[in-house]
């Protein structure tokens, strides 16, 4: 199988039941994760943008970027997954039931993976079903 065949096999109609944030993001699914250094939505300027003011003391968090993501995560959360794309530079773009759009990166620097399914949250290189550990290399696993 192929990389997106691996991904719409084991991503699309399904949902993440849990997610964290911190210095990576966790989304949990049924027996695997995706974990990636960063996620990103159209929507998170216009949260962002309302945030002073139905919120102030977001202002005050150490990651201010991850009030807006969060938020985003939080209305995909047990929303099935619609459409599986990967673009040409391997990000990976997940279209849920709502509308909502989640990219998948794969510019984050100084780091020596982007994102991956795994069978564990911990190390994307332990368990990994398929990932990207070099920008623009879409790799699969021995899962």
């Amino acid at each position: 199988m192929s990389a997106i065949e691996v991904l719409q096999e084991k991503l699309l109609g399904n949902f993440y039941s849990l997610f964290r944030v911190g210095d990576v993001f966790d989304l949990y699914f049924d027996g695997f994760s995706l974990i990636a250094h960063d996620v990103v939505s159209t929507d998170e300027d216009e949260i962002n943008k309302q945030l002073s003011t139905l919120y102030p003391r977001a202002s005050d968090a150490v990651d201010k970027e991850d009030v807006a993501k969060s938020i985003v995560l939080s209305s995909t959360l047990h929303k099935c997954i619609t459409c599986v794309d990967l673009l040409p530079d391997s990000s990976l773009e997940l279209t849920f039931e709502n509308g909502v759009k989640l990219l998948f990166p794969t510019n984050t620097e100084v780091v020596d993976w982007q994102w991956a399914l795994n069978e564990n949250a911990n190390d994307p290189y332990l368990g990994c079903i398929v990932g990207v550990f070099v920008s623009g290399e879409v790799q699969l696993g021995n899962c």
